[in-house]
């Protein structure tokens, strides 16, 4: 019997490890759900400003690809927050592709150096965000995004990365 204990608490813990190492850690806010695989880290603490914007960065252990995600209160149109940030980059010499719209979103790729990005500006009418994907590719980011996201509003957030 003792020996049928043993076996079953190890199995037991065993599967509990499993279990921690499929999802290492959820990011959770008023805007949004993360839920990061082992293969993901989130290097600081979800920062919520007293205006109201929220800001969470994560990063792959795998090849160091950041994701951001900035939400904020905003009633300003979209396009426009798009294009200011846009030039702000230009002006610190980043390169960029042309703007597009996607859906609801504004989609735009950048460069500098060995860095590649893409950032999407989408809004609600009420409130706004920017997702940023930097890295080598921005490949992983966007698969992160597309399956491990849970906006609390749908039309807060690009409905495809």
């Amino acid at each position: 019997m003792k020996k049928f204990l043993a076996v079953c608490g190890s199995s037991l813990l065993t599967v509990l490890l499993l279990a921690v190492a499929v999802c290492a850690q959820e990011v959770k806010t008023d805007y949004f759900t993360l839920d990061l695989p082992a293969d993901w880290k989130m290097p600081g603490k979800v920062q919520k400003l007293p205006n109201g914007n929220t800001v969470a960065i994560v990063q792959s252990k795998k090849d160091g690809t950041a994701v951001s995600i900035a939400a904020m209160p905003s009633t300003a149109p979209i396009k426009d927050i798009a294009t200011q940030t846009v030039n702000n980059m230009k002006a610190d010499g980043f390169k960029f592709s042309e703007m597009k719209q996607v859906g609801e979103s504004y989609v735009v790729e950048f460069s500098k150096g060995v860095a590649n990005g893409v950032h999407y500006f989408t809004s609600n009418g009420k409130q706004a965000s920017v997702v940023t994907i930097i890295g080598e590719t921005t490949d992983a980011g966007k698969e992160l995004l597309q399956k491990q996201l849970k906006p609390v509003d749908p039309k807060l957030f690009p409905a495809s990365y």
